[in-house]
């Protein structure tokens, strides 16, 4: 069984942005590519910091990669991998989406 928490105005997410929620006592990334709802804990790798300082973006400066603002390392949001800083190789921890009556939700065991 799962728990589920409503990702607020997941549907209205544009397309290539992103968007912080928190779940209890974790912050989370929540992103569109491609149509679909990805989400990854708001944690960098390279020190378990999250990736952006308060409520800033936390999408590199054109938009494509996510970026840690500790340390420049960027992200891919498709998959979480780190592609260039210090923890190159690294990825970020995805977390499970699911839909349920075209509501998107993130899902815990």
């Amino acid at each position: 069984m799962f728990n589920k928490y409503l990702i607020p105005n997941a549907h209205d997410l544009p397309e290539g942005k992103a968007l912080n929620i928190t779940v209890e006592q974790s912050t989370f990334l929540v992103t569109k590519q491609k149509g679909q709802i990805i989400a990854f804990e708001n944690l960098c790798p390279h020190q378990n910091k999250p990736l952006n300082w308060s409520s800033e973006s936390v999408l590199d400066d054109e938009g494509d990669y996510l970026q840690c603002h500790h340390h420049g390392a960027l992200f891919s949001p498709s998959d979480g991998v780190c592609i260039t800083g210090p923890c190159q190789g690294s990825q970020l921890k995805k977390a499970t989406v699911g839909m349920e009556q075209g509501n998107c939700y993130l899902l815990f065991a």
